[in-house]
């Protein structure tokens, strides 16, 4: 039985493995990007990334430098968001860019803080959060490089919180791709950064998200409702940067385009950041590669009247994330393997018989076990004849046969030897 079920499984992955090389590849088209200076789509619920152009390439990380400003932020003070802070000359000295105008003297929280940084993109706010969380901004520089390698962002170099241009600040799209993941997993950031504006009740003062994909309040021509958080921003030297988050409902994907140019007056990072949403919906999808009403194969039944056959279904519904284009009929590959060769009656319906595979150009998609989709009775009659048919194989019937000849060979053999001992009586 090993012998036969080890059989099936190489059989089973030899066919998978024709098929595999011969079906056909999905053809999702990919987009037409201009003027900017990477880009990259990542699928949160499959941890997939399925697009990128010049990912890789160093570049200029402008604003979304407030990201990891944001997340180092969160992590430390998230639970003291009321907690008062006296803003001192030293925390504003550097700042320049974007701000709220705080002054020295200025009492706010950290709640104040937090929600500017990440509505506004508020450069002030920024430091004093440095200042808060570590004591200094060059302590807060070196923990936000640490943060970065710890999360696997390891071509990226921070040297301020704010992102206002420096010649030695660089990352990449992928590194940004993977603090923007990591900022998606607190919810506190993706509060704020996806509000439209925060108010300062302190200050009498309300700020308004600086992502044009989020409000129409600074420009209405990229107003995406699909959007959600996390980051935009630009500077002369990095052009626009935008990092952001769309969802569906059952798909959501993070978005970022960095180096954006501005021609005849589009702001290319928003408009492609839009691009890439609507492509992303429109190219992925889940497809059902696997159903309990799709018969996978039949195994052989004995010991019933009424059928030699059952079919095998697969037990679980397997819906997979996949190019929209992708036809389960013939670009998806199933793989089966039964545990036994056949099924003696009686035969419960939903047992489990073997397991079936899903495969996609060489990947498998997952596996689910198979099992039978009715009962089958079993035959009194059959099922005697093979009891007696299976006594007769016996070691005990055997071992009773052999031991009957034997016995009745030693009494011919013996009887007729006594027979020749006996003396003969003699005729008168």
């Amino acid at each position: 039985m090993k012998r036969t079920v080890s059989f099936i499984l190489c059989l089973a992955t030899l066919l998978s493995t024709m098929a595999i090389m011969a079906m056909p590849s999905a053809a999702i088209e990919e987009p037409v990007i201009n003027n900017i200076g990477g880009a990259l789509v990542y699928n949160v619920e499959n941890e997939k990334t399925v697009y990128k152009y010049k990912a890789e390439d160093k570049i200029f990380p402008t604003s979304t430098v407030k990201i990891m400003t944001g997340i180092l932020a969160v992590e430390a003070l998230g639970d003291r968001l009321e907690e008062k802070i006296t803003v001192t000359n030293e925390m504003i000295s550097r700042v320049s860019g974007n701000n709220i105008k705080l002054e020295a003297g200025d009492i706010v929280t950290v709640k104040d803080m937090i929600w500017t940084l990440l509505v506004n993109g508020a450069n002030d706010s920024a430091y004093v959060l440095a200042y808060t969380v570590s004591g200094s901004v060059e302590k807060f520089v070196t923990r936000m490089n640490t943060r970065a390698k710890e999360l696997g962002a390891i071509h990226t170099n921070y040297v301020n919180p704010t992102g206002m241009h420096d010649e030695n600040m660089y990352t990449t799209v992928e590194d940004t791709a993977i603090i923007a993941r990591h900022a998606y997993t607190l919810p506190l950031f993706m509060e704020c950064s996806s509000s439209m504006k925060y108010s300062m009740e302190s200050f009498n003062h309300t700020v308004h998200n600086r992502n044009c994909l989020l409000t129409v309040y600074y420009d209405k021509n990229y107003f995406d409702s699909q959007a959600r958080g996390m980051n935009a921003g630009s500077t002369p030297q990095g052009g626009h940067s935008v990092v952001t988050t769309a969802t569906n409902g059952e798909l959501s994907y993070i978005i970022i385009v960095m180096g954006g140019q501005t021609v005849e007056g589009t702001i290319y990072s928003y408009t492609t950041a839009s691009q890439l949403i609507d492509w992303a919906f429109a190219s992925f999808n889940y497809i059902e590669v696997l159903s309990p009403n799709q018969i996978i194969c039949d195994i052989p039944v004995t010991l019933s009247s009424v059928t030699d056959m059952v079919n095998l279904v697969a037990e679980d519904t397997l819906n997979i994330y996949l190019p929209a284009d992708v036809d389960p009929e013939t670009a998806i590959e199933l793989s089966y393997v039964t545990y036994t060769e056949e099924l003696q009656a009686p035969v419960t319906k939903g047992q489990v018989c073997g397991s079936v595979t899903a495969i996609y150009n060489g990947e498998i998609l997952g596996t689910s076990d198979m099992i039978t989709t009715a009962d089958v009775a079993r035959s009194e009659l059959l099922y005697t004849f093979y009891k007696i048919e299976q006594f007769s194989k016996s070691k005990f019937f055997i071992a009773t046969i052999v031991s009957a000849v034997i016995f009745t060979v030693i009494y011919i053999f013996g009887n007729a030897y006594l027979r020749a001992r006996r003396p003969k009586r003699r005729r008168y």
